[in-house]
């Protein structure tokens, strides 16, 4: 039931009288950062011209096996090579069905009421939403991939570990970018371009870039006062605004971008894993060769009289897709001391689970809990799934099936904590195999911290829920 206030209870008064309130008539504007990778750089888009289907084929030539011979030799070395071949191809698939499309209904009642332009700030929320996982959709793609990879088999992605206790970041960070020199032989590359490279930075690596463990170890005094001034990695350059493409400087012919800490967030919402799960990821730097990204823009925002009444609905239509064809056109540092590879959960949950990227508005999201019973075996792990209804509203509802469960005894708040405990030496821990009633955990002693993981059948993983066993 809608409510009728005129006034808050916090209306101002001064020593017992009403003061006078004035609505601004400017608003504060929400803050997005810009489109990071563009212009060829980390992705390419030349694929894309025609975005009308739900899928794009990208077709690769595969390399012939042709191997330079010598006239006269024992082995083909006739006037005419022994050899022919005929021409076959891999094919990629880069699906462009991630959409945004709420509509907002701006009713005349409203805006009447308020001296600033609310259709105009939608629009751009709109807009900053929108570049918002277009930034965050390419970082899941490489993720995904990449990693899933390393987990599948090991070397088959670039990864490099960084130990802050005797690494320079510059040293390590030059270094990832040497592994896109290797190339990747099975897809027919030799070595992926430099020119079409893009170095991403974790928010907190920025810091450390600019200190004597980075790129202040380069020059003099005057050297490092200038970038300290300026905040960047070249004392040449403007400071940079990192609220746009977050560029920071080139080092090795790559140019090094900013990425917020909104933008990983997100990144983990497409992946389904908790927010915290790539805080131990520093940079990674990736070739347009191998990372594809298409958008279609459509209308883009659709602006027309509301159906409920005198008003205007807003209706944005943008649909995008990202996908990374590649693992080794992708070059990744992370930090030793702390990274664990989060697609170690498929070695725990084998089956029954699809893995995969996908637009977070569509995932499920959990809510989980661990309840401890009356002897130092017994728990009750329970799970709630948030409801969104038409209006935005969210409504907690219990459900006990498509779901799966690990515990270890230990803490975490972390998959990479999580799979530490898990796979360290003689680990005590065990799957769940019901929800919402109790479970036995099998070598539990009282007073132990049993950490929880829950994860559904499309992959979403809840927070991590701690509790501490009952006392004998």
């Amino acid at each position: 039931m809608a409510t009728k206030t005129l006034a808050s209870y916090e209306a101002p008064t001064i020593n017992g009288l009403a003061a006078g309130m004035i609505f601004a008539a400017t608003a504060l504007e929400n803050i997005y950062q810009a489109e990071i990778e563009k212009g060829g750089r980390g992705v390419t888009q030349k694929f894309s011209t025609d975005t009308s289907g739900a899928q794009i084929r990208v077709v690769r030539p595969l390399p012939l096996p042709i191997d330079a011979r010598e006239l006269g030799a024992a082995i083909n070395g006739g006037n005419f090579s022994a050899y022919a071949y005929q021409p076959e191809s891999n094919e990629y698939g880069l699906n462009i069905i991630t959409v945004i499309d709420d509509q907002v209904d701006i009713p005349d009642v409203r805006m009447d009421m308020i001296p600033v332009d609310i259709a105009r700030m939608y629009i751009q929320n709109i807009s900053d939403k929108v570049v918002l996982n277009m930034n965050a959709i390419k970082i899941a793609a490489r993720a995904y991939t990449c990693f899933s990879a390393e987990q599948a088999q090991a070397n088959s992605a670039y990864i490099v570990k960084y130990a802050s206790a005797t690494d320079k970041v510059l040293d390590k960070i030059v270094e990832t970018n040497g592994k896109l020199n290797k190339g990747d032989k099975e897809h027919g590359v030799s070595v992926f371009p430099v020119k079409d490279r893009i170095g991403l930075i974790q928010n907190d690596q920025y810091s450390a870039l600019l200190t004597s463990a980075g790129v202040f170890s380069l020059g003099g005094a005057n050297y490092a006062y200038n970038m300290l001034s300026r905040g960047g990695l070249d004392p040449e350059k403007a400071t940079p605004e990192l609220l746009d493409d977050g560029y920071l400087g080139t080092i090795a012919g790559v140019p090094y971008h900013f990425v917020s800490d909104l933008v990983i967030e997100v990144v983990c919402k497409y992946l389904g894993f908790p927010s915290n799960t790539f805080d131990s990821v520093l940079a990674h730097i990736a070739s347009a060769h191998g990372n594809l990204f298409g958008l279609a823009t459509g209308n883009s925002i659709n602006t027309i009289p509301s159906p409920l009444g005198q008003g205007v609905r807003l209706q944005p239509k943008y649909r995008m897709g990202a996908a990374c064809i590649m693992a080794k056109s992708v070059a990744w540092l992370v930090d030793n001391s702390k990274w664990v590879n989060p697609y170690g959960l498929k070695a725990i949950f084998s089956s029954g689970i699809t893995w995969s990227y996908k637009a977070p508005g569509s995932r499920q999201a959990l809510e989980a809990t661990l309840t401890p019973g009356a002897s130092a075996t017994a728990f009750t792990p329970a799970v709630k799934k948030l409801a969104k209804a038409a209006d935005g509203s969210v409504t907690k509802v219990d459900i006990t099936t498509d779901l799966y469960g690990a515990w270890v005894v230990g803490e975490a708040d972390s998959i990479e904590g999580f799979l530490a405990l898990y796979n360290a030496n003689a680990a005590v821990k065990g799957t769940v195999t019901t929800f919402g009633s109790s479970n036995t955990f099998t070598s539990v002693t009282g007073g132990d911290k049993v950490t929880l993981l829950v994860i559904d059948k499309d992959g979403t993983v809840a927070d991590l829920v701690t509790a501490v066993a009952t006392s004998a």
